[in-house]
C-alpha cells in the first residue's frame, strides 16, 4: 500500500525561508499519513527520480502537496506578476502528469494548495494567478487563519461536517474557472475557492489551505487522511 508524495524539495527557484516552510509542511503532514498507515514514496518534484507514470503504475495513491505557482502558460495564460520568478514549468509538468495519471487509474488522490490548482488546470480549469490583498494573503505573507465554508452533498462534508471552520491559508493564487468534472466543496468568505472533488466512486479531494500547518487542527488533518487511507485500503 505505497502511496507517493511529491512536492518540490530543492530547487533554485525558492528562496531558503520558502523550501524550510515547505519541508516543515511535508514533515507534518508525512507524519499524519504514517500514523494512517499509508507507506510513502516521496518524490522531489523539482528533480524526480523516476517517470510519473512509473511511479502511478506502482502506487496506490498520490498526495501532492503545496508549493510554488503553477506557471500560468500551462493553462493558456501569461505570466502577471513578479512572483511567477518562483514558478518551475519542468516540476508542474511533471505533477501535472501525476495528478493526471492517477485520475487515469482511478486511484485516490489528495492535493493541498498548489496541488490543488495542479488538478484543476488538469482537468482544463484555470487560476487566478493574484487574489490580491484579502484573507488570503499576498505573496511574501505568512499564513492566516480564516473560515471556510464546506458544502453539504460532498466527500469533504462527510469527513469535516458541514458548515464553518477555522482553517489556516497562505496563497495568493486560486482556482479559476473551474476544470471539467470538479465540484466546489468549500469557499471563503469573499468567495474564494478552498476545497474541490470530483464526484463519483473515485476518491478525488482537494484543499486549498493547508491542514499540515503547525498552527492548523490536527484533527482535520487526520480526519483528512484516515479517509484517503481507508480509500487506498
Amino acid at each position: 500500500m505505497t502511496v507517493v508524495v511529491s512536492y518540490s524539495s530543492s530547487t533554485p527557484r525558492h528562496d531558503a525561508d520558502f523550501a524550510r516552510k515547505l519541508s516543515e509542511l511535508a514533515a507534518v503532514a508525512g507524519a499524519a499519513a504514517e500514523a494512517a498507515g499509508l507507506g510513502l514514496r516521496w518524490i522531489n518534484a523539482a528533480d524526480p527520480d523516476a517517470a510519473a507514470a512509473e511511479l502511478v503504475a506502482a502506487a496506490s495513491g498520490v498526495i501532492v502537496l503545496g508549493g510554488a505557482d503553477v506557471d500560468p502558460r500551462s493553462y493558456g495564460a501569461e505570466p502577471a506578476g513578479a512572483w511567477m520568478n518562483s514558478s518551475d514549468a519542468a516540476a508542474d509538468a511533471f505533477e501535472g502528469d501525476l495528478v493526471r495519471g492517477a485520475l487515469d487509474r482511478g486511484i485516490p488522490l489528495f492535493t493541498i494548495c498548489r496541488g490543488t490548482q495542479l488538478l484543476n488546470v488538469v482537468l482544463g480549469g484555470t487560476l487566478v494567478q493574484d487574489l490580491g490583498e484579502g484573507i488570503h494573503r499576498m505573496p511574501v505573507s505568512p499564513m492566516v487563519t480564516h473560515d471556510v465554508l464546506v458544502r453539504g452533498d460532498t466527500r469533504l462534508a462527510g469527513i469535516l461536517g458541514v458548515g464553518a471552520r477555522a482553517i489556516r491559508s497562505g496563497h495568493h493564487q486560486a482556482v479559476g474557472r473551474l476544470g471539467d468534472g470538479l465540484v466546489v466543496s468549500a469557499v471563503a468568505p469573499d468567495g474564494v475557492v478552498e476545497a474541490v472533488e470530483l464526484p463519483g466512486d473515485a476518491w478525488v479531494v482537494g484543499v486549498q489551505w493547508h491542514p499540515e500547518d503547525a498552527a492548523a487542527d490536527p484533527a482535520a488533518l487526520r480526519a483528512l487522511l484516515g479517509d484517503f487511507a481507508r480509500a487506498v485500503g
